[in-house]
C-alpha cells in the first residue's frame, strides 16, 4: 500500500467514525511506566486523536513535556484532535508520514507509538531518543498474520526484532497479548 492509499483509508476510517468523539485516556502502558516520563519533547506517532497526548498529561510539573508533536497521515484525524485538544498549549501538528520526517539525534523524551508499526520509524529509535527518554509502543505481533494473513509484515514486530532494535536500552517492558488481537506492548528506557 502506498502512502496517498494509507492516508485515504485512515481520512475514510476517521470520517466513517473510527474513534469517538472523546477525547482518548492515557493507554495503560503509560499509567504503569509514567514514574519513567523524563519531560522534553514528545511525539506522538501516527496519534489519531492523541492517545500520546494524553499521556502529556501524567508528566511531573517540574518535567512537562514540551513541544509536543502530533504526526499523522490522517488530516481528517488532525482535524478532530486539534478540537479535541484546543486547550493544550504547545502542540505540533503534523501531517506526514512520521517514518519520512527527519528528527534531530537525542532529542525525544518520549515517543509513543500506539497502534503504529514501521520499521523505519522503529530503526530511528535510539538515535532521535535522548538519554534517559523513553518509548511507550503498542503494535501489532508477526502473530497477527497469523489471523490476518493479508496485514503487511512491515506493519508488525516480534518480541526478539524490538529486543534487536532496543539494544543497550533498559527494557522495563515487552509484552506479547496472548489472544488475537495479537499486539506487542513495550517501555523501554534509552541509556
Amino acid at each position: 500500500m502506498t502512502i496517498a492509499e494509507d492516508r485515504l483509508k485512515w481520512n475514510r476510517r476517521y470520517r466513517e467514525g473510527f474513534a469517538g468523539p472523546d477525547r482518548p485516556e492515557p493507554p495503560p502502558l503509560a499509567l504503569r511506566w509514567a514514574g519513567h516520563f523524563a519531560g522534553g519533547p514528545l511525539l506522538d506517532a501516527a496519534c489519531g486523536l492523541g492517545r500520546g497526548i494524553a499521556c502529556a498529561a501524567l508528566a511531573p510539573p517540574e518535567r512537562p513535556f514540551a513541544p509536543i508533536y502530533a504526526v499523522d497521515l490522517s488530516e481528517v484525524a488532525l482535524r478532530a484532535a486539534r478540537r479535541l485538544w484546543a486547550d493544550v498549549p504547545g502542540i505540533r501538528w503534523i501531517a506526514a508520514d512520521v517514518a519520512a520526517l527527519r528528527w534531530p539525534s537525542a532529542y525525544f523524551g518520549l515517543v509513543c507509538a500506539f497502534g503504529f508499526t514501521d520499521q523505519g520509524l522503529l530503526a530511528s529509535l535510539p538515535r532521535i531518543v535522548r538519554a534517559g527518554g523513553l518509548l511507550l509502543y503498542e503494535g501489532f505481533s508477526t502473530r497477527q498474520r497469523e489471523v490476518k494473513p493479508g496485514l503487511d509484515p512491515a506493519w508488525t514486530s516480534a518480541p526478539a526484532e524490538l529486543e534487536r532494535l532496543l539494544a543497550g536500552w533498559r527494557m522495563l517492558s515487552l509484552e506479547e497479548t496472548a489472544e488475537p488481537p495479537f499486539r506487542l506492548r513495550a517501555a523501554a528506557v534509552h541509556p
